[in-house]
């Protein structure tokens, strides 16, 4: 059997147009067929519209009640016709108190009988019993007697660290300063060359006075120590030894002068 004999023929283009034609004429052909050819009657309708106007409408009738009820602002707005109209439109007015508003006259209402019970309560139900020990005196404070501090007279310096044992050839004299308030203790850090010259000296401390700090600046520069030994009799002297240490000066005030003098006062 030969199988391309069982294979569909395609259809041509003027079958497929004869078809789709012939479809369409069916179609209408079956709407003219079922449709209804009486003429179209409009309904008249059950009720008409009425409109009555209505200028004051009293409280209370059916009209104002759906007057109410087509408000469109009734639940909005603060209406008095509202469901919080009571609340918000009919509030009481606020009376508020005067300030010269005085309290009535009152007596009291406590009878005299009352008078004194709780104190006699009191004394009845607190007893005092006897002393279980008996009062003793208060004890004598003895004296401590304190050794008088001596004060400082005149101003002092001290010398510590390594610089302490070198020989203080030409010390000289700390005067005191007049200043209106104490002062604290100057550090002075300096070098020693062999020679016993003091130079390169910086403050380390200060007193709380730059005078003072300056005075004991300019008294480093005159302190003159006992040159260094020569290690052998025929050795050179080594200019690289150095001694360092503190130079601490402790400062004696004196009293301001007085600037401004009493004036007399002429006698009468």
């Amino acid at each position: 059997m030969n199988p391309s004999a069982l294979q569909p023929v395609p259809w041509s283009r003027g079958r497929l147009w004869s078809a789709f034609v012939l479809v369409m004429v069916a179609q209408v052909g079956l709407i003219f067929l079922l449709s209804e050819r009486n003429p179209i009657v409009p309904r008249r309708s059950d009720s008409t519209t009425a409109f009555h106007l209505v200028a004051d409408a009293p409280p209370g009738s059916p009209i104002a009640e759906l007057l109410d009820i087509d408000d469109p602002t009734l639940f909005a707005l603060p209406d008095p016709r509202g469901f919080s109209g009571q609340a918000w439109m009919t509030a009481p007015p606020l009376r508020l108190p005067s300030r010269d508003w005085t309290e009535p006259l009152r007596w009291l209402t406590l009878p005299r009988s009352d008078l004194g019970a709780v104190f006699e309560e009191f004394v009845r139900t607190n007893t005092v019993g006897p002393r279980t020990f008996p009062d003793k005196p208060a004890p004598e404070l003895s004296e401590v007697a304190v050794a008088p501090v001596p004060l400082a007279t005149k101003s002092m310096f001290r010398i510590e660290g390594d610089l302490a044992g070198r020989e203080l050839l030409t010390p000289p004299e700390v005067p005191s300063l007049r200043h209106t308030d104490l002062l604290g203790n100057t550090e002075v850090q300096v070098c020693v060359g062999p020679r016993g010259f003091a130079f390169s000296p910086l403050v380390i401390g200060s007193s709380g006075s730059k005078d003072a700090d300056q005075r004991a600046y300019d008294l480093v520069k005159l302190f003159r120590f006992k040159p260094a030994a020569r290690t052998g009799p025929g050795s050179p002297r080594d200019p690289s030894e150095l001694t360092w240490g503190k130079i601490i000066f402790q400062w004696h005030t004196l009293e301001m002068p007085a600037t401004n003098s009493a004036v007399a006062r002429p006698t009468p």
